[in-house]
């Protein structure tokens, strides 16, 4: 009983965030969402170019990252935004550029003019340039120190080969170092091309000025559609690599299998997976191989949302001795769970993902996140409102297809 009022109270509040606004194409073809939340006091503005790190090579990683610090740093904008407790954000991930501008909704007017500038003529000052390639260089060493951040992208590098998901964002300090000013600025030109933009404004705002952002974002030249090629996204065949690193107290071990793009049917069964298999403390993971075993404090698993192929990911640091019998016991893990799986465990871990759900998805930066990257995914602006009745309706034979990804070829990949 209680565990149905839960899932009543958690679609009753989401309902109450429900997407209200529009949809429209501007002619040159930047896509444009309106959420009107005016119970809030504030706007947020974000906006996704299709093409982060995919749009890179090995020869100039770390280029998106670099831009996106250089030229928010650059702008006037953020000069004057903070007095007007406000903040402009952005950031490359795998599949996109994302960029953020939040502000009381009673402060909009004061600042379009500079936002305008921000997205129609980016700037690159050259100090700022050469002090956040610096910055760069150090965050890549520092990573290389960083057992979880190398045995990460140790595992992306092996389970992705060749395709550009397996490139770090941050790029290598080879690739930075070749960076010049003028290839932030060519970066800056090919990247802000309308056809690859999709914007969401959320929160408090009125006519006037959605009217006036869609003529800043219409300014912009319409470009040429960016494609994110997904051939050889999936992993070919088994594969086993280890690294070594003489400093390391405990081995860190990945296994991995392909999953999913975030437009695929089993998307959100795969979401509801990977918490009852490694999503707290009361996960098949944590129990078998922490509290039985005792092999972790750190277990669990992930399934980043993608537009080409994913993964699914289990985790654990331990020692190496106990490394052969913890692949064992996950692949064990993975392909038996569905065998005891309850619809009390079911309803524990629906009402866990749905609580995360909520409390993220309160300001209207997320509300405005959320519907660009469905929108790029091809379900929709309003798909994550619909959600709640996915997750809802996913049963125990749903969860059992997804887990059939677990019959495929994995990468497990150990830093030793």
């Amino acid at each position: 009983m209680m565990r149905k009022a839960a899932i009543l109270l958690i679609s009753f509040l989401i309902a109450v965030s429900a997407f209200a606004g529009g949809k429209s194409v501007l002619d040159n073809g930047v896509r444009f969402i309106e959420i009107n939340r005016d119970y809030t006091e504030t706007l947020s503005v974000v906006f996704f170019v299709r093409g982060g790190t995919v749009r890179e090579t090995p020869v100039n990683n770390g280029v998106g990252s670099l831009f996106s610090s250089v030229w928010v740093k650059s702008s006037d904008l953020l000069k004057e935004i903070e007095f007007y407790g406000g903040g402009v954000y952005s950031s490359v991930g795998t599949d996109f550029v994302e960029t953020t501008f939040s502000i009381p909704a009673e402060f909009f007017d004061k600042l379009i003019d500079d936002y305008e500038k921000f997205v129609t003529e980016p700037k690159i000052d050259k100090k700022i340039f050469e002090n956040d390639k610096t910055l760069q260089k150090e965050g890549i060493k520092a990573a290389e120190d960083n057992p979880d951040s190398r045995s990460f992208k140790g595992f992306m590098a092996a389970t992705y080969n060749k395709h550009p998901y397996g490139m770090n964002s941050e790029g290598t300090l080879e690739s930075v170092d070749k960076i010049t000013a003028e290839d932030l600025e060519r970066y800056g030109k090919e990247l802000l091309q309308g056809t690859n933009i999709t914007v969401a404004v959320a929160g408090k705002y009125t006519a006037g000025q959605i009217k006036r952002l869609k003529a800043v974002f219409g300014k912009l030249p319409a470009g040429k559609p960016f494609k994110i090629e997904c051939d050889n996204s999936s992993i070919q065949a088994d594969s086993r690599i280890e690294d070594n690193d003489e400093g390391l107290q405990q081995a860190k071990l990945f296994v991995g299998y392909t999953a999913p793009s975030a437009s695929e049917k089993d998307y959100a069964a795969v979401k509801l997976m990977s918490d009852i298999l490694g999503g707290g403390m009361s996960s098949r993971y944590f129990n078998v191989l922490r509290k039985d075993k005792g092999y972790a404090y750190s277990v669990g698993a992930a399934y980043p949302s993608r537009i080409c192929k994913s993964r699914f990911i289990a985790h654990i640091g331990l020692a190496v001795e106990n490394v052969p019998n913890a692949i064992d016991t996950i692949e064990r893990l993975n392909k038996e769970f569905i065998n005891d799986l309850t619809e009390e465990e079911m309803d524990a871990v629906r009402n866990y993902v749905l609580g995360r759900i909520l409390i993220d998805s309160q300001t209207n930066a997320k509300q405005a996140w959320y519907a660009c990257f469905f929108e790029n995914t091809g379900l929709g602006s309003e798909y994550f409102n619909n959600y709640i009745n996915i997750l809802k309706e996913i049963n125990i034979e749903d969860i059992k297809k997804a887990a059939r990804l677990f019959n495929g070829p994995k990468t497990v990949y150990l830093l030793k």
